[in-house]
Order: structure tokens, then sequence, then C-alpha cells
């Protein structure tokens, strides 16, 4: 986690960095908090603690293309709040979630996250249902921030390179559907409220080089996520080595 804010916060005294990394594991104890709260908001609520309206307009006259969009987050903010909000909106939302080794803390999570609204593709079992989803003019909303060495895309995050998942860039490239990178960020320490954060200005281009475009799709999708870290750093959930250390002693 250290090692992540060293990146991040670079130039930046130690000691703030420090600061920052506390905050952050604070304020994902505060996500988790939130997310036990959720059975008791009604949509009306969600959509209330949700702010940006502006952000949802832009996402309507996205989807008037009719190809839907693929809403690529990182483990930042309340990403389950602004997904539930989308939902209580009337979205057709389609979530890709990773399986918990305890099966009743992952009935429990998918549960809830269901109850919200969510469709909820497990990771492992994702395939043809995520393009169906786009094609149907829906959301598809996908994590991006899982380093995947050797089973990825290499693109360049805080000045460093690392591989992170191929899937939302090859997924909207195949359906020709829009790429929104979003974040939901906390307004105040004790508020359920949040910002949400969207870059509209991403676009998808097929010159017919798969890799290349997977590439060029992937590099701008999380230079968007890093301008909202920068933002907000105490906001990014990463507890563990994001950057490939090996690799960079090598280097």
């Amino acid at each position: 986690m250290h090692a992540n804010y060293r990146r991040v916060l670079k130039g930046t005294p130690r000691a703030e960095q420090r600061r920052i990394a506390r905050r952050s594991l604070v304020n994902y104890c505060k996500y988790l908090a939130d997310f036990m709260r959720f059975p008791r908001l009604a949509p009306a609520s969600l959509v209330e603690s949700v702010e940006g309206e502006s952000r949802f307009e832009a996402l309507d006259r996205t989807l008037e293309c009719g190809k839907g969009a693929v809403i690529v987050c990182m483990h930042f903010g309340n990403w389950d709040l602004g997904a539930g909000a989308a939902a209580a909106r009337g979205y057709p939302l389609t979530v890709v979630a990773e399986t918990f080794s305890d099966p009743r803390l992952d009935a429990m999570v998918a549960g809830e996250r269901a109850r919200l609204g969510m469709r909820i593709v497990k990771m492992e079992k994702a395939g043809p249902s995520l393009l169906r989803a786009l094609k149907r003019n829906g959301l598809l909303a996908l994590l991006i921030d899982r380093p995947v060495p050797g089973d990825g895309v290499s693109v360049t995050f805080f000045g460093e390179q690392v591989e992170v998942p191929a899937g939302p860039a090859r997924l909207a490239l195949r359906a020709g559907a829009a790429v929104v990178p979003a974040a939901f960020a906390r307004v105040e320490p004790h508020s359920l409220e949040v910002t949400t954060l969207c870059d509209f200005e991403v676009r998808p281009e097929v010159t017919g080089n798969e890799d290349r475009d997977v590439q060029t799709l992937t590099q701008a999708i999380v230079a968007s996520h890093e301008r909202f870290i920068r933002a907000y750093p105490d906001q990014w959930y990463m507890f563990r080595p994001f950057w490939d250390s090996k690799r960079r002693a090598m280097a």
C-alpha cells in the first residue's frame, strides 16, 4: 500500500504519503459501512446521494447511439453507490463481479447488489452475455485496477508500466459501444453522498489492428482514472502491490 502511494504521490514528503495511505484505509472502511446500510436505502435515497445530474444527462446522450456503454471503474470512492443510483434511475446495468472465497459473504454481496437493481455476472462466467447487454443498449460496469501480469495489456499509469485487464476495451471495440471511465468520490467525511466523476471524451477507434486499438483505448481509460486519483488520492483502495516491483528492479 505504501509502495503504491510512493508512486501516486511522488515528490511529496514520506509522512504525507503515509498519512494519505492511512486515510485511504479509513475511507475503505467507510465504504464497507455504507454497503451494510444499503438495505435501508430506498431507490430515491440512492439517487439523491449521488451528485452529478449533468453527467447522467451526458450519459443519456451517449446512449442515443444505441450501442450501450462500458462504464470502467476502479476500487475508488463508493462505486457500489454509483452503480445503485444508476440502476435506481432505470438504466439497465450489468456488473461483472469476482466471487469471494466465503460462500456466505459472496451470497450476501451479490444479493445486495442485485437488490439495488444490478444484474450480476460472475467474472469466471462472463462471456457472450456481456456483449448482449451492450447490444441491448445497456450499461456494462467493469473494474480495471486489478494487475494481470502476462494476461492483460500494458499501459503507463503514474509514469510506470503496469498490466491491467484488456476486457473493458476489447468488449467496447467489439460491440461498438461507448466507453466512460467513471468514479464516485465521497463529498464529506461523515456523509454518504458522493460526486460523480466521468470522462466522456474517451473515443474508441477501430483501425484494423485489434491489439493496438485495445492498448490505445485502455491507455486512455487509465489516464482518466489517473486524473481522478490525483484529485482524490485517499479514495483509491489499492491494498496490494499494484506495480511490478521485480520488473522495476530489473529496469
